[in-house]
């Protein structure tokens, strides 16, 4: 028994010994796993691999490092520079453009991310910038291969079809000139390019350039052939390789002015009253001097046209002389300027030939159009002039928005902000006058969407952002429309609100038709059109009850 009580005094320590023992036992070999840093690496690890997939990697078989190359543009030599690390190309980098267009090289610079993308040369090149896109391949081959261009600049092989009557033709100059200081204006590269010509004893003095948009480099080589122009006292000397465009522009420039000099009985009429050099248009390079004579059966003044360009609204004046178009001016245009000294060609074409008839300028087609069908918009109102119809009296005309109802079914947007009208004023509309009844709640919401380009768009997405205003399940204010991208978007989003000549923006369609279907896109802003189609729609939804 004592034994027993002994061993019973020490029965709660066995029994801790004896499952201590136990989970020794059970544990043997196990190892504790790093849950945290092992299982949690491999699980990451294996998300990474599938949401971001392997960079494609190049073959070029050259070591690390940066490789200079120069390949030929549009206008002149592109230079880069490009890196290459494990036979990959990592970065390519512009180093210098000798003389293309900003506008055009800026969309050319996306063929160097399709490049380090696919680590191949052979990519599309960049819509609208063909031959810039071009010269970044051909520079970046060079930097990698060695292998060279041909060194031919497309300007001067694009020179016809780019500018419409681009080329200069030998002319017959005139055989004396009065003694004066006389202004011309040709097209140069960029633009409008303008000289002041001095004739002093019945000769040519001296040539100066006054007012060009065209490059330096463009300038500074073609203007060494004015010093052949007055050495052989004629215009037909050859143009600068490298610098035709700006060449072309002189050449035409001093011709226009040498014809307001010219003492001869058919170019008398012509040199009156034409110091300034803009009713270049009647005598074209290559036509001798005559003067273009028309048989327009309107009454003389001026006119005024405006058509759809390419980003916006193109007015021109027409100038109506003796039954001729004397000179067709372009007034008003938001379109680029590279794009429109290319499209004033139809002008020129339109003015040689009396006659509307001519073909639009390839590269150049939306600018084009718009300034033959703002030509003859012009010419209609001369019509009507003509035939005694006063621009104002067509029927339905309310400029100042006086007519009375029914011209105007229902009150406009807006002429109901408190609310307070049962619906009598909205024919048409079922507006309950119960509270129940009421889909939104009167305020002002706001929303932010992505505008993102389409296929055709060349700019980067953008925030785009408005307020809308509602009052008894009316929009009766779309306000506040903001882009936080590039500054260039302005242009599109004031265009997408207000429309263009004719048609009613997006702003003017949903505030009339107080519905977000059937809403017409804006020609030219069509993305900003939509994105501002889709703010409305999810501040509209905010506004629901």
């Amino acid at each position: 028994m004592e034994k027993i009580k002994r061993l019973s005094a020490y029965a709660p320590v066995l029994a801790v010994i004896l499952v201590a023992a136990c989970i020794i036992g059970s544990l043997r070999g196990y190892a504790v796993p790093v849950y945290a840093e092992e299982d949690g690496d491999a699980v990451v690890e294996e998300m990474n691999t599938e949401e971001e997939p392997e960079a494609v990697k190049g073959s070029f078989n050259l070591e690390d490092g940066v490789y200079e190359g120069t390949g030929t543009g549009f206008a002149g030599k592109i230079t880069v520079a490009v890196e290459i690390k494990d036979k990959t190309i990592v970065a390519i980098n512009v180093l210098s453009v000798e003389a293309d267009d900003t506008a055009f090289f800026n969309r050319a610079r996306g063929v160097i991310d399709k490049i380090i993308e696919s680590q191949s040369l052979d990519v599309d090149v960049v819509s609208g910038a063909t031959y810039s896109s071009k010269g970044i391949i051909r520079a970046v081959k060079n930097a990698l291969t060695g292998e060279t261009d041909s060194g031919e600049i497309a300007a001067a092989g694009a020179t016809s079809s780019a500018a419409g009557s681009k080329t200069v033709s030998a002319a017959e100059d005139p055989k004396a000139y009065k003694d004066g200081t006389y202004y011309g204006t040709g097209t140069g590269f960029a633009g409008p390019l303008t000289v002041k010509v001095v004739v002093n004893g019945g000769k040519i003095a001296s040539i100066d350039i006054t007012n060009t948009t065209d490059g330096s480099t463009f300038i500074s080589k073609a203007s060494s052939l004015i010093s052949n122009i007055i050495s052989t006292q004629s215009t037909n000397v050859d143009t600068v390789s490298g610098a035709t465009y700006s060449s072309v522009g002189i050449i035409e420039a001093v011709r226009d002015a040498l014809k307001q000099a010219a003492i001869t009985d058919s170019d008398a009429n012509v040199s009156s009253g034409n110091n300034g050099g803009q009713d270049q248009n009647p005598s074209q390079p290559g036509s001798s001097g005559s003067v273009v004579t028309g048989t327009i059966p309107y009454n003389e003044g001026i006119y005024y046209g405006t058509a759809e360009g390419y980003l916006g609204d193109i007015t021109v004046a027409v100038v109506i002389q003796d039954h001729t178009i004397k000179a067709i001016l372009i007034t008003k245009t938001e379109d680029d300027e590279a794009f429109l000294s290319r499209a004033k060609a139809v002008a020129e074409n339109v003015v040689a030939r009396q006659d509307t008839n001519v073909d639009l300028v390839s590269g150049a087609t939306y600018s084009s159009r718009g300034i033959l069908d703002a030509i003859k918009q012009a010419l209609q109102e001369a019509e009507n002039v003509t035939n005694g119809i006063t621009p104002g009296d067509k029927p339905g005309s309310d400029p100042e928005g006086d007519d009375p109802d029914e011209n105007q079914p229902g009150n406009k947007p807006g002429d109901n902000p408190e609310g307070d009208d049962s619906g009598e004023n909205h024919p048409g509309e079922d507006t309950p006058d119960v509270e129940e009844g009421i889909v939104y709640i009167n305020g002002d919401y706001t929303a932010v969407v992505l505008c993102e380009p389409d296929e055709y768009g060349d700019f980067e997405a953008y925030n785009l952002a408005l307020k809308i205003t509602v009052r008894s399940d009316r929009i009766v204010e779309v306000a506040d429309i903001t882009g936080d991208g590039d500054s260039g978007n302005e242009r599109y989003i004031n265009l997408a609100i207000k429309g263009r000549s004719g048609k009613p923006g997006v702003v003017t369609q949903i505030l009339e038709k107080n519905s977000l279907d059937d809403i017409d896109v804006v020609s030219g802003a069509t993305c900003t059109s939509d994105a501002m189609i889709e703010a409305c729609r999810q501040a509209l939804e905010n506004a629901k009850r």
